[in-house]
């Protein structure tokens, strides 16, 4: 038990760190988005903070029974992994003066997606083991 405990504690202590590493790049790119639409660096804007509250929440919420948390982590970060996916192949969509167009991938643009998908894989490490805890019962009872 205290060795499944210490291995799900690194693994949450991972995704925190991968959470605030997507929020930082988000929060880093987010000016020059704002310079080309107000839409666009709200967008990153939103995104860095929800990244980064998210990553806050998995270290003061640990893990014990947060399934629905992971869930939320793995949906948000998978609809910023498919927007970008979007952006950068069929071009942004509906809004802004750049609607329709493709974007340029960028180095920059790769990492965040690498931590992005990284960060999505360990949630749902986090959710599969939180729903495969060993239970300790408060007794037992032999059959005689």
């Amino acid at each position: 038990m205290q060795r499944y405990q210490s291995r799900n504690r690194w693994v949450c202590n991972a995704a925190v760190g991968l959470s605030l590493s997507a929020a930082v790049i988000h929060a880093w790119v987010m000016p020059e988005h704002f310079q080309e639409w107000w839409g666009y660096g709200t967008f990153f804007l939103l995104a860095a903070l929800a990244q980064g509250l998210y990553g806050i929440a998995l270290l003061k919420l640990r893990i014990q029974s947060r399934r629905w948390l992971f869930s939320v982590g793995i949906a948000g970060n998978i609809v910023i992994i498919v927007l970008y996916v979007v952006t950068r192949t069929y071009g942004i969509p509906l809004f802004g003066p750049h609607a329709g167009d493709v974007e340029p991938v960028g180095v920059v643009d790769l990492v965040s997606k690498l931590v992005e998908v990284l960060l999505v894989l360990t949630l749902a490490t986090l959710w599969w083991t939180a729903r495969t805890v060993p239970t300790r019962k408060a007794f037992s009872v032999r059959p005689s």
